[in-house]
């Protein structure tokens, strides 16, 4: 029986570690994010989502979006957080369909309102 000393063994257990470091550390991050906007430090929350987002965490890609989309220690930026959603869609966090369906649909400061026609037919 193998154990934990055999050379074969211990390799796959390493393997096994690295392979979760990453996906550990992205939650550290978002986590982390998500209590440093909660106490309304935007900054570093900015900072760990960012980090979180750089390594493939989609919930952290959607957070960042909803920062520039509210300017939420940031300039408020729809064009970078549709960016975002979309990185948050592309790695398969359904909410984020949500979030760019609003920013895209919302109007900008100043510009008119969409116009809607309506058409009967006797």
């Amino acid at each position: 029986m193998p154990t934990l000393h055999t050379p074969s063994l211990r390799h796959g257990f390493s393997v096994l570690l690295l392979a979760c470091l990453p996906m550990t550390a992205a939650w550290a991050g978002y986590d982390d994010g998500v209590a440093a906007y909660q106490r309304g430090q935007h900054g570093v929350a900015l900072k760990e989502f960012s980090d979180a987002a750089a390594r493939g965490d989609a919930r952290a890609q959607r957070s960042l979006g909803l920062m520039h989309e509210r300017g939420d220690g940031v300039p408020r930026d729809p064009a970078l957080a549709a960016e975002w959603y979309r990185k948050a869609i592309a790695q398969g966090l359904p909410g984020a369909q949500y979030n760019l369906a609003f920013v895209t649909q919302a109007p900008t400061a100043g510009a008119p309102a969409p116009v809607q026609v309506a058409t009967s037919h006797p």
